[in-house]
Formats: structure tokens, C-alpha cells, sequence
């Protein structure tokens, strides 16, 4: 699972120095509230929806009707109950992802799909051959443990044996504070998400000489092991959060010694595989509405993602029982890739959602034509109170009204916004394809991020038939009205109004932005948008043909301004650089406003205000708890690396003040302190912001252009 989760395990962290906090830190009562308070505004999101629910079609009850929980729920437990190693995992580019693959293709031709395809892509697997770990002084004790995803081996897989301490989050200080160092010693980490995946911790210990790390994360189930991938530079172990408070018990009262070993796999050019059959549509064969889930997964993988492979699988089924003859094509599609893969290099930190983008820019560009909707599910079928829905916004209105028509309202709370984050929807909204992402989120911890990536992750602890089919009458009802409106239900305006909500964020903060000329474009677009809309208003009886070739001009504006509002976020709505999306202006309205608050501290002598401005800038949200080395090393691993997979295009500019950060720490207490040099250099990296500003904005001004005359042609 990807996606956008703003909190996460945040809200469980504490302040141990005084200094440590997380800048969106907040009470579960008051995250309860704003999560209500939200979901009660989607609707109001799209005006153009309001209103009593519709009663469903004839089609659309009868579908709803022929829904088989029983079927879907031996499917997930078949799915999730492979005697593969760890419990049923299925890696990519591993036999179980071939073996998987097959299955899934045989699931598809026994419920009546046709065309079944199973299609490859390279990557390189990465596969936990064994691990192990042992307290051997003061005392033995053999603790349960595996490999964190794509983490390296001890050497030749052999034991090392060193002094295990503990370090807390992982950060500079805490490496500082180890007395004698951790030079030659394991490190036992507690993990967090400022230190995304642990990434930066690891990268730190290996900076200060650590041999190994083991990760513990208290926001887990306190009986599992959690699983993550990290690209960490040295052997990193997981263990659950009893085993951790063991240890933590020991080292309180003396020296402890452990002994470990990992043997991990990495190989270059492996086939993952991508299966997918089709229900021919009646009338619009050549238009695709599509519905995706990932098959590969850590563990069992019940959550996260067979429950929506089963969901998906259903639905099929559904519709072939029912006789039901959609008039567009209907896709149904389970991709390998999503967990990790790196996507032909080890170097690669953007190495998860990596079917979808291979599908869509190597094996079938041309289905960015022919995709008209795309349904992509992810952890669902868990007890949640928030039913998510990411959407491109064009489809707001749409599937807004689909969530108040279907009932679901009476069981979970609907949350329906943009944008589309790192799920394998991203991959389809920058081939230009509508799509959403659909996941449920429970505010309680208890079935949600409690067993996220965990191995007690089984269908009978995290599995709420009702949550399983309230996605498979969403997709369902989505997919079947999305194949039988004779035109495509896009809300063009949508689109403008979200880019003009950036802007307004940007002038609010960079009053001095050139932005003119683009928002007199948009203008333009809505005025084309409005007449084509009252022109499709003026039509009685329009011919097939004509359908077609207005649904031809919609989609063809959609594919050609879409994939250009949006970027990958590298720090802002969360730390994990890739988890959300933001606008294309976003990071340059917070690091230009961040950058001008501390300049204007700075020129007035408060170096303190000025630290948590720069604390705010993307990046360094954990970049001030590394040093400048790692600092750097991490910076490169998402943004140096050649190999960017589907960030590539979508990276706005890191702007580093680390440095000027530790100088203004160092200055901070000392009277008269001049920051002369602290101002200059903020001041010449804000004028880069201005530069690259411009250059985003002519990108997004020429892509509105685009879509203008698109929509004008005759």
C-alpha cells in the first residue's frame, strides 16, 4: 500500500528532549474531529453533485444484487493462505509472484473474463533468504526477526556478534550520546515516520560506524513483526515490540551482546508479471474502464492487498452471472511490483507502484487512449471509519454522488479529495487517465496501521466481511455507470479550479509571483469547458458518432492537462518523500514563505524563529535530526539517482539549508550574533525558488494552453 496517510504513527511519538517533536503531532479526539469535519465537506466539494441520493438502475440493482461475499471471502482466504516462505508472501519477481500470477489468471477465465493475459516487466527481486538474531549475554534467548525490505546482508549471510545499544529514534544526537560511540556496535532503533522507513536512522548509524540495525515500532501490534522497505545501507532486522521492550529491559541493567546474520538476494533483470482479462463492452469496445489491485505483498498480505483482488475477482463474477452486457469494456487487472522492486537498478528509491508504470509507459502506452476511468483499490475490507477516495478532479462530482447513491454513508464515512497519491493509480494519472484510489482507514489504530505490513496480518484478525463488500459494491456500481453514461461524466472545471486553489495558496504566501498570464489561460479553459458543456446541453438525439467524438474531445483534454498540476511531495504533507502528491506549486509556496520568514527573523536578530522556519522547509523535517554527510546521502537516494521510475518529471527543487540551519544553532545564545552570511545564502536560494517557479509555471501555462485548444478544435 501506498497513498497519503498526513499522520500516520505521528500522534504516538513523545518529546524525550525537549527539542524532538513532530510538526503535525495532534490528539486522536482532535484527528477524529478533523476527519469528520472533512468527509462532511466532500460533498460540498462538488456542487455540480449535490443533492438526494438517485435511486440505483435496474442494471445497477441487479449487479449490486449478484454480489458473492462468499465467493470473495474464500478467494481472500485462498489468496492469502499460499504456503509460500513468511507466511504466503508473494515478492516481486519471485516463483510466488509467477505462481501467484497464474493463479489469478485461471481465477479470472473460471468467472467468465476472456482474453485472460499474463504480461512481464523487469525489476530486481530482492528475497530474505534467512535471518536470525539471539541475545547471547547476559543471557541467551533466540529472538524472532526478518530482513527490512531491500536491506543488505551480513557478510556472505555469516553471523556477526558485537554490543548491542540503543539509540532511540536514530537521530545525530542520540548517535552523539552513546558513550564510546557506536563504532563496531548493533543499534536497536525505535522507528518513526519523520525518519521515513528508517532510512535516515540507518544511514546515521552506518555514518557512526554501526554494524547493524534493529528496528522496533511501538505502533504496531505488539505480538508482529513489521515489515518496510528501506534501501538501507546496512543490515536493518525487524522485531516486535515485546521482543524490543525484552532487550530494552536487559540493556537498563547492564551490557548486552546479540549475534545476527542476514542473507538477502538481489537480482538484476527479473520477470514480474501483470495479468489482466477483459468483459467486452457492447458498444464502446475500444473504451476501457478499468479496476487494478497489486498481487504482490509482504506476509499474508490479507489487508493489504488480497482483499482487493477478491473485491475485484467478485465483481467480475457478478457481472458475468448477471448477463449484465456493458457498453464500454471492462478491465479487471492485478499488478506485481507494488511493494518493491527498484525497477532495474539497486539505486532506485522510487522502486514500489512499478507495474502500473511499466504497463502504462513500455508495455501498453497506447491503453492511455482507450482508458477512460480507471478503479484502483488498495487496504480495504479492514473495519474502518473512513472510506478514502483519491481522486483526479474531474471524477470528484462523479464519484461523489456514487458514494452517496450506493448507501455506503451508513457505514463508513465518505472522504473524497485530490490528489491521487503513491498508490498504482499515479502511474494512470500521469499517462493523463482518470482514476481514483480507494482505501479505508481506521482512526482507532486497531485494525488499520496497527497490522499495516505486519505477519499476524491474517484475514480472521483484520477482515470485516461488511468493509470487503462495501468496495465491491463502490467498484461495482463505479465501473457499470462509468460503461453505460454514453458520455464520459467529466467535470472539465474541476481541473482549473484545483490548479487555481494553488495559486491562491501561492499568492497568499509569494505576493510578488508572475502568475498573470496563467490564470487568464485558465480562464480561457473554463470558458471553453462552459461552451462545450452547453453545447452537449443542446443535443436531443446525437448520433453514435457523435458521442464518440465528444468523449474522444474530453478525454484528449484530460490527457493533455492532467499529468501536469501535480507532484510527488518530498516533505510537505508527510515526511516520506513519495507517500502524498501536491500541487506543482505547492513546495515552492512553503520553502519560498518559509525561506522569507527566516530571512526577516534573521534580519531582526531572532535566530530562533528563524531555525523553526527552516525546520518547516521540505526535507528537513528529518534533515535536522542527520548530519550533513547523511543529510546528503539520503537527498540522493530520492533525488540523485538516475533511475526515478515514475518520479521522473515529478520532483519539484530541493532547496537545502542544512547548513545554514547548523550555523544558526551554533550562533543561537551568543550575543551580537551575525548572520550575515546565513542571510545572504537563503537569499540566493530563494532567487533559485523564483527561478524554478517560473519554469513550473510555464510548464502548467503551456499544458492549460493545450487543453484550451483541444477543447476549441471543431
Amino acid at each position: 500500500m501506498g497513498g497519503c496517510d498526513r499522520d500516520s504513527d505521528s500522534m504516538l511519538a513523545g518529546r524525550p528532549d525537549g527539542k524532538w517533536s513532530w510538526r503535525r503531532t495532534r490528539s486522536l479526539l482532535v484527528l477524529v474531529v478533523c476527519f469528520i469535519l472533512v468527509a462532511s465537506m466532500a460533498f460540498a466539494a462538488f456542487p455540480a453533485q449535490a443533492g438526494k441520493p438517485s435511486p440505483l438502475s435496474a442494471d445497477e440493482k441487479l449487479l449490486k444484487g449478484t454480489l458473492d461475499l462468499d465467493y470473495a471471502m474464500d478467494l481472500l482466504w485462498r489468496l492469502s493462505s499460499f504456503d509460500y516462505p513468511y507466511v504466503g508472501e508473494v515478492i516481486p519477481g519471485s516463483i510466488e509472484d509467477y505462481e501467484t500470477s497464474n493463479y489469478i489468471a485461471n481465477e479470472m477465465r473460471s468467472v467468465g473474463l476472456e482474453d485472460v493475459t499474463i504480461e512481464s516487466f523487469k525489476l530486481v527481486n530482492w528475497e530474505p533468504v534467512s535471518a536470525s538474531l539471539e541475545v547471547i549475554s547476559p543471557e541467551h534467548k533466540a529472538i524472532p526477526t526478518r530482513s527490512h525490505g531491500m536491506s543488505w546482508s551480513t557478510p556472505g549471510g555469516g553471523p556477526i556478534e558485537a554490543e548491542l545499544v540503543d539509540v532511540g529514534y536514530g537521530r545525530t544526537q542520540d548517535y552523539e550520546a552513546v558513550p564510546g560511540g557506536v563504532e563496531g556496535k548493533i543499534v536497536l532503533i525505535e522507528r518513526n515516520e519523520v525518519m521515513w522507513y528508517m532510512g535516515p536512522s540507518v544511514r546515521e548509524a552506518v555514518y557512526h560506524g554501526a554494524l547493524a540495525a534493529i528496528i522496533w515500532n511501538p505502533a504496531r501490534d505488539p505480538a508482529g513483526i513489521n515489515m518496510d522497505c528501506a534501501h538501507n545501507n546496512a543490515t536493518t532486522l525487524s522485531i516486535t515490540v515485546n521482543d524490543a521492550l525484552y532487550v530494552k529491559d536487559l540493556l537498563a541493567q547492564g551490557p548486552v551482546t546479540v549475534r545476527l546474520s542476514a542473507d538477502n538476494r538481489f537480482t538484476e533483470d527479473r520477470d514480474a508479471y501483470i495479468v489482466y482479462g477483459f468483459i467486452w463492452g457492447s458498444e464502446f469496445p475500444d473504451e476501457y474502464v478499468l479496476l487494478e489491485a497489486h498481487h504482490d505483498h509482504w506476509w499474508s498480505g490479507a489487508n493489504d492487498n488480497n482483499a482487493a483482488i477478491a473485491s475485484q475477482m467478485a465483481i467480475a463474477k457478478a457481472i458475468t452471472d448477471s448477463g449484465i452486457q456493458p457498453k464500454r469494456t471492462i478491465v479487471f487487472m492485478t499488478c506485481s511490483g507494488h511493494e518493491s522492486g527498484t525497477g532495474g537498478s539497486q539505486e532506485s528509491f522510487w522502486d514500489w507502484a512499478l507495474g502500473t508504470h511499466f504497463f502504462m509507459t513500455e508495455l501498453h502506452p497506447e491503453w492511455a487512449d482507450r482508458i477512460v476511468m480507471s478503479f484502483v483499490s488498495d487496504y480495504v475490507g479492514i473495519p474502518a471509519a473512513v472510506m478514502f477516495v483519491e481522486t483526479t478532479p474531474e471524477m470528484g462530482g462523479f464519484l461523489t454522488k456514487l458514494f452517496r447513491d450506493t448507501g455506503i454513508s451508513s457505514l463508513m464515512l465518505p472522504f473524497i479529495f485530490t490528489p491521487v497519491s503513491s498508490f498504482d493509480s499515479w502511474s494512470f494519472y500521469a499517462a493523463g487517465v482518470p482514476t481514483c484510489s480507494i482505501y479505508n482507514i481506521d482512526l482507532t489504530g486497531l485494525h488499520g496501521e496497527f497490522y499495516y505490513h505486519m505477519d499476524i496480518s491474517t484475514v480472521d484478525r483484520v477482515i470485516d466481511p461488511e468493509y470487503l463488500m462495501a468496495d465491491m459494491v463502490y467498484r461495482a456500481v463505479g465501473a457499470l455507470r462509468m460503461s453505460e453514461n454514453a458520455l464520459l461524466p467529466y467535470e472539465l472545471t474541476e481541473i482549473s479550479k484545483n490548479v487555481r486553489e494553488a495559486l491562491d495558496l501561492l499568492l497568499a504566501r509569494v505576493p510578488d509571483a508572475d502568475i498573470a498570464n496563467l490564470v487568464s489561460q485558465l480562464d480561457e479553459f473554463d470558458a471553453s469547458a462552459i461552451a462545450l458543456d452547453k453545447y452537449i446541453d443542446s443535443l436531443k438525439r446525437p448520433s453514435k458518432a457523435k458521442i464518440t467524438a465528444i468523449n474522444a474531445k474530453l478525454h484528449l483534454a484530460v490527457k493533455t492537462v492532467n499529468p501536469h498540476i501535480w507532484d510527488q511531495d518530498i516533505g510537505l504533507e508527510n515526511p516520506l518523500p513519495g507517500w502524498c502528491t501536491v500541487s506543482k506549486f505547492d513546495t515552492y509556496t512553503n520553502d519560498m514563505g518559509q525561506l522569507m520568514d527566516a530571512i526577516f527573523a534573521l534580519e531582526a536578530g531572532d535566530g530562533e524563529s528563524a531555525l523553526m522556519s527552516l525546520e518547516n522547509v521540505a526535507t528537513m523535517d528529518w534533515g535536522e535530526h542527520v548530519s550533513y554527510p547523511v543529510y546528503l546521502d539520503c537527498l540522493w537516494t530520492f533525488n540523485g539517482t538516475e533511475y526515478l521510475n515514475w518520479a521522473e518529471g515529478y520532483l519539484p527543487w530541493v532547496t537545502n539549508v542544512h547548513q545554514v540551519h547548523s550555523s544558526i544553532e551554533e550562533k543561537i545564545g551568543s550575543a551580537g550574533a551575525d548572520y550575515s552570511w546565513e542571510i545572504s545564502q537563503l537569499e540566493s536560494k530563494l532567487d533559485v525558488l523564483y527561478s524554478k517557479l517560473v519554469v513550473t509555471t510555464l510548464e502548467v501555462d503551456q499544458a492549460i494552453v493545450d487543453g484550451t485548444a483541444v477543447l476549441s478544435a471543431t
